[in-house]
């Protein structure tokens, strides 16, 4: 009975954190529409954080990455990496379960942290042909992020996606380079 009390005081501590989290965001718009449609099968893998918009939840974090893996019922299963303070700092890992909100287009996702307890709706709003770039926000657009395949992209690259998520309304002025380019 104490171990479930500690349980759930430690998961109500970590649903206030993350309310204290999206509250002290900034309020944006919508995000613009998902321009093309995703194949879940070319979206696993891992994915690299180029730059993002800052959220507390990664701060102080650098070389940041997500794997993603498809599930036997068609679910997600994501891990999320960053480290502390420099590349070779202590990793922050968080474990998430998802799953496709707009089937079909497969370009809107629903993640669920801390077993469940905590929803994000992330959107893929761009993406390259070949699923070596991503741009990913939440519908609300506070959050972005450039998301690529190698954990470096060249300069003409990153001034392309920046300028791309500039055209649908980000603020990129306030982007969290986690890569120099190549």
């Amino acid at each position: 009975m104490k171990i479930a009390r500690l349980w759930a005081a430690a998961s109500l501590a970590a649903v206030m954190s993350l309310g204290q989290i999206a509250s002290a965001a900034p309020q944006q718009g919508a995000a613009p529409e998902p321009v093309k449609p995703v194949d879940p099968s070319r979206y696993v893998g891992r994915w690299y954080e180029i730059a993002r918009l800052p959220n507390k939840l990664e701060q102080d974090c650098t070389s940041g990455t997500s794997d993603w893996a498809r599930q036997g019922d068609g679910s997600f299963a994501l891990v999320q990496t960053c480290h502390v303070g420099a590349a070779n700092g202590p990793a922050k890992i968080w474990r998430a379960a998802g799953h496709i909100l707009d089937v079909g287009k497969n370009s809107k996702i629903r993640i669920g942290f801390f077993a469940g307890l905590i929803h994000q709706d992330y959107w893929i709003i761009d993406r390259a042909d070949d699923y070596s770039w991503c741009l990913m926000s939440t519908p609300s657009s506070r959050w972005l992020w450039i998301m690529a395949r190698r954990p470096a992209v060249s300069p003409s690259l990153r001034a392309s996606l920046v300028a791309r998520a500039r055209t649908l309304g980000y603020d990129t002025g306030r982007l969290i380079y986690d890569s120099p380019g190549a």
